[in-house]
This record gives structure tokens, C-alpha cells and sequence, in this order.
């Protein structure tokens, strides 16, 4: 098992990157992380090394196949951990973001299979489809109805919406709709979390029907 130091920081680069393939700067990490960049450089150096990172232009790096399985596997665990923490145990989405961060380092890949089979088991979706927004040319997740599957296909202020890839919300991903909520909040369901999203953020989010 890996330092949680180590984990965090391969983590912190696939969510600035969005996906894993662009470079992030040192200067970036470091914030994402709230830490010094010459901690930041240390950590960076060492993982080069043995194979997670490479360098790039610019005093940047970016995730190896090697770096990015273990980033994505580790940003799953977060998220089903959240997930079950602020949607089953009902603990406020900033303190549960903050437990699952100290959980994720230390729980098995089988418990957060089960897990995840547990809350699927709990609530499971409903039938895919697309609802009023088939044939629009700018759907947003705001236009959606409940159980609506979608991809996403842009994110409007990606950078001030930095929360969306917080949460494994970027183009390519695919969405469920799982519910609307009386101050018109909309929860959907990605990568297995269920993850409620403001309107005023899920109007930023455009869709599209899925092939």
C-alpha cells in the first residue's frame, strides 16, 4: 500500500487535470493540496522515479498509465465513501468530503466494491432514457427528468466550477438522473455516488443523450 502523502498527491493531479492526460503545474498541486511546493517537489521527484509521474514542459507533470490507475482507483474510493456517508449516515457533504478523504487511504478495494454494491442494492436506478431533452442542441442536467441517462458533453466554467471535477463530473461521463428536488437541486448518480448539485452548477453541466 502506498503512503497516503503519495496517494493524495496522484489523486490531487487527476482532479486539476480533469483526466489524468494533461500536465498539471507544481504550482498547482500545491494548492489543490494546501501545501509548500517544495514538499510538493519532493513528493513529485520521488514518484517520477519509480513510475507514476512524468515530466513535462513548463516545470509541469503528468499521471503514467501506472499513476493514473492508482489515482482513479483511489478518487473512486472517495467518492463511495462520501457517497455513503452524506447519503445513507446523512453526515453534511463538507464533513463527509473530509472523512472519506482519511478513510479512502486505509479501506480495501473489496469493501468499497461491496459498498458500492450495497448502496446500488439500497436504491437502484431507474430506466434509462432521455426524456424532453432528446433533440435539443444545449441540454443542461437542470432541463433532465428523473431517471434521464446522459453524457456529459461540456462543463460551462470549468475552472470556477472546480467542484464538478471534485466529483468525477467531466465531458465523457455518463450521468443518471435521479432525482429533482423541491428547490429545483438535482441528484445524480456517477460512477456509483449519488451526489446532489445545486441549480445554478447544474445548469453549467451540458449534456447529451446516450448512443
Amino acid at each position: 500500500m502506498l503512503p497516503s502523502t503519495v496517494e493524495d498527491c496522484l489523486e490531487t493531479i487527476l482532479t486539476v487535470t480533469g483526466n489524468g492526460r494533461q500536465p498539471a503545474t507544481l504550482r498547482e498541486i500545491a494548492a489543490a493540496l494546501g501545501t509548500g511546493q517544495a514538499v510538493v517537489e519532493a513528493t513529485v521527484a520521488s514518484l517520477v522515479k519509480e513510475g507514476y509521474l512524468e515530466r513535462a514542459p513548463d516545470d509541469a507533470v503528468r499521471l503514467t498509465d501506472k499513476g493514473k490507475t492508482v489515482a482513479s482507483r483511489v478518487a473512486r474510493k472517495h467518492r463511495v465513501l462520501q457517497c455513503f456517508l452524506s447519503e445513507v449516515l446523512g453526515i453534511e457533504e463538507g464533513a463527509a468530503s473530509r472523512e472519506a478523504c482519511t478513510l479512502e487511504h486505509g479501506i480495501s478495494d473489496d469493501t468499497i466494491d461491496r459498498l458500492s454494491s450495497y448502496m446500488d442494492g439500497a436504491r437502484p436506478p431507474p430506466p434509462g432514457r432521455m426524456g424532453r431533452c432528446r433533440g435539443r442542441s444545449a441540454c443542461t442536467l437542470l432541463d433532465c427528468e428523473e431517471g434521464d441517462t446522459v453524457r456529459v458533453a461540456m462543463v460551462r466554467g470549468a475552472r470556477r466550477n472546480r467542484r464538478l471535477l471534485d466529483l468525477g463530473i467531466f465531458p465523457g461521463e455518463i450521468v443518471q438522473i435521479r432525482r429533482k428536488l423541491p428547490n429545483l437541486s438535482v441528484v445524480v448518480r456517477v460512477k456509483g455516488c449519488d451526489i446532489a448539485i445545486s441549480p445554478e452548477i447544474a445548469a453549467s453541466v451540458i449534456v447529451e443523450s446516450c448512443p
